[in-house]
């Protein structure tokens, strides 16, 4: 192989290791540490592809990305991003700014080269052709060459990665990111049947278009354009005169909003959803190998979307089955009743406020809604008893975090929140059970649901003592810094104060 490869990294030993490699597959390389050196480097060297971390010194990697594109004659040269924090923003940030392909640190000196290897392929098969053959060959060629690049390893890989997803939210995102890197789609949205009624499509995410309006958009499978589509599995113009009445004036209005393009995703013959692209960024027509590669990765798009969606619904009948075992605890004691719920909605207002993940807000709300369950294991005569435990009874109660984490322990999906319903009756200062553990050891949702939890414990009615109210019962949490995270605390005071009215 030959060409010039311009690396532009911050990190020393990632410029030395990927120079290394591409000079030993025949490659002339120059290096750069950051942005203003990778722009001079690139005037000077003049590379045929370009390899650059998004964070750089001086200047970052996507505004390099982005001066390159524009300077005179360069607008096609290939650009690899390197990036260490890979999202779904990241690398639709990425594309806009122009890059050919993003790739995600720590990487295989076998990818980057391996992607080396077919850009710079590409390029040089282009300039045969059009040194050769005239612009009608060379586009004739292009078509041909992304066939083979787009191939069907990619099309296994991706399908792989969606169907790894089982968050029915984080799929969407993916998808749609997937569909703009691989096609150059300039708006994408998708629909997918709601939750409670499978009549109905909701809108499910998207990407550059109005999703204020889409979001209170739905379609019945019963008429209209969703009706029309469900006899095709092929890509539709919705510009297609021969949608009939209803469904045309939907085909309308998407189109008025950008969507020129839709797809239905359909399972054993029963729709389950769509997806919508409007035009391409380069704003040129599909070609035959875009729709082809469309239609492919929608297909793909269906059967993950659809073991999304049936994951979830597992996940909510283990839930309910749960939660109903939960509330027999609650229907043998007046004065907990509600008690779980409202510790759920404070510990997921409190995941919120303090900026946490979705992910994280999730397990937090799985662990704060099963935290008692381990009391399943414990007599009903000692969670009843309003005199003072015994020594034995204190023993069983002060076993129920065990025993719950122990119910749930084995569930996939809840392993995380195990951790939670064990260490909810934790302190900072080490006098908490059943573990005993004291400040960091703690994880941060098992402190929030600790905070939640003895809050409703304080302002609960209980047969041995009147319930106190809000403000007494925030004051008693600040009292004890020593057994209560004060940020989480202060942050909970924040919650109260500004949604409770406080008498």
């Amino acid at each position: 192989m030959s060409g010039n490869i311009l690396v532009a990294d911050s990190d020393p030993n990632i410029v030395e290791i990927v120079t290394e490699s591409l000079r030993s597959e025949g490659y002339h390389t120059e290096s750069a540490s950051d942005g203003q050196e990778a722009m001079s480097k690139f005037r000077e060297f003049d590379p045929d592809l370009v390899i650059l971390d998004t964070v750089l010194p001086v200047i970052g990697g996507l505004q390099v990305c982005e001066n390159i594109r524009v300077e005179p004659g360069k607008r096609e040269i290939p650009i690899i991003i390197m990036s260490g924090g890979l999202n779904g923003s990241s690398v639709a940030e990425g594309f806009r700014h122009g890059a050919s392909d993003v790739i995600k640190k720590p990487f295989s000196i076998e990818e980057i080269t391996a992607r080396a290897n077919n850009f710079l392929t590409r390029a040089g098969e282009e300039k045969k052709q059009r040194m050769e053959g005239g612009e009608k060959d060379f586009e004739y060629f292009q078509r041909e060459f992304k066939r083979k690049v787009l191939n069907l390893r990619t099309l296994f890989d991706l399908s792989q990665d969606f169907n790894r997803l089982k968050d029915p939210d984080e799929l969407v995102h993916i998808l749609c990111l997937t569909l703009i890197g691989q096609l150059g789609i300039g708006s994408v949205a998708i629909f997918r049947l709601q939750k409670n009624d499978y009549n109905l499509l909701e809108y499910a995410g998207g990407m550059g278009i109005e999703t204020n309006i889409l979001q209170t958009v739905n379609f019945s499978k019963e008429s209209g354009l969703i009706k029309y589509l469900s006899k095709f599995d092929n890509f539709i113009d919705l510009a297609n005169r021969g949608i009939p009445g209803a469904g045309r004036r939907e085909a309308h209005f998407l189109v008025k909003l950008g969507l020129k393009y839709c797809f239905p995703l359909i399972i054993k013959e029963n729709l389950i959803g769509i997806i919508l692209v409007g035009e391409k960024i380069n704003c040129r027509e599909y070609s035959d190998n875009d729709i082809e590669m469309f239609r492919l990765l929608c297909h793909s798009a269906a059967n993950a979307l659809e073991n999304a969606r049936l994951y979830t619904e597992l996940q909510d009948t283990y839930l309910s089955t749960i939660r109903v075992l939960v509330s027999t605890i609650e229907a043998k004691d007046p004065y907990t009743s509600g008690h779980t719920d409202r510790v759920a909605g404070y510990s997921s207002k409190l995941a919120r406020r303090m900026g946490m993940s979705k992910k994280e807000i999730e397990t937090i709300e799985f662990g704060a809604a099963l935290h008692d369950i381990g009391k399943l294991g414990v007599y009903e005569n000692i969670l009843n008893k309003s005199s003072a435990l015994t020594e034995k009874e204190w023993i069983m109660v002060k076993s129920h975090p065990e025993i719950g984490a122990n119910i749930i322990r084995d569930m996939s999906f809840l392993k995380h929140a195990s951790d939670l319903v064990r260490h909810h009756h934790e302190r900072l200062d080490g006098s908490g059970y059943p573990d005993g553990l004291k400040g960091d050891e703690i994880s941060l949702g098992a402190k929030i649901i600790a905070v939640a939890d003895s809050f409703d414990a304080m302002t609960s009615n209980r047969p041995y003592r009147k319930p106190l109210t809000y403000p007494e019962a925030i004051e008693q949490l600040r009292m004890q810094s020593n057994k209560f995270d004060a940020e989480i605390v202060e942050t909970f005071a924040e919650i109260i104060e500004s949604r409770v009215k406080v008498t």
